[in-house]
């Protein structure tokens, strides 16, 4: 059996002056497009697809003073934002159960805090099984980021049934909860 992913993509929904922080590089990501525009207004469309490598928190308080930001049509918590809709064809993933799948995430301003990379629900906005890979001390300003955080590989798993069998059902997710600070990055 064969399923399929759409990446998420880290998006910024960030004043213009902050800087960006982190997000999956490659495989590409999800993008800002005309549905995302559309569900979650002009202002955050316009941050993302400036920068995309910000916070959720920083989205939402853009998204705070939009009168065109619909909070059930864009799920915010649910990659950033960013709709299915604008997935370029050429960019959805299709990988078979044991298939090990190689990742690049842009540490581009390190902040303390835990990690993992999941296979999501997109239906339910849950993970699958258990986290494929988790962090407990992740993206720590106080050392040199390590290779594993920048560079790694996932294996399908096996037992994910026909749930990830249509494009856009399933997701892989790197979720980076940096409680310090109170900031929260999905790619």
């Amino acid at each position: 059996m064969q399923y399929t992913s759409a990446i998420l993509i880290s998006a910024a929904g960030l004043l213009s002056t902050v800087s960006a922080h982190g997000a999956i590089t490659s495989p590409t990501p999800r993008a800002a497009g005309d549905s995302m525009k559309a569900a979650c207004g002009t202002q955050v469309y316009y941050n993302q697809a400036s920068d995309s490598f910000g916070n959720i928190q920083g989205e939402l308080q853009v998204a705070a003073s939009q009168t065109d930001y619909n909070a059930e049509a864009c799920n915010i918590w649910q990659c950033k934002g960013y709709q299915f809709a604008d997935v370029d064809t050429a960019n959805i993933q299709s990988w078979t159960p044991g298939q090990v799948v190689d990742f690049k995430f842009d540490v581009r301003a390190p902040h303390a805090g835990t990690a993992n990379v999941s296979i999501v629900n997109t239906a339910t906005n849950t993970i699958i099984g258990s986290p494929l890979i988790t962090y407990s001390d992740f993206g720590n300003n106080a050392y040199a980021i390590p290779a594993n955080q920048t560079s790694f590989s996932i294996t399908i798993p096996s037992d994910l049934g026909t749930t990830c069998a249509t494009a856009g059902a399933c997701v892989v997710q790197h979720f980076w909860d940096a409680r310090s600070i109170d900031q929260t990055y999905e790619s």
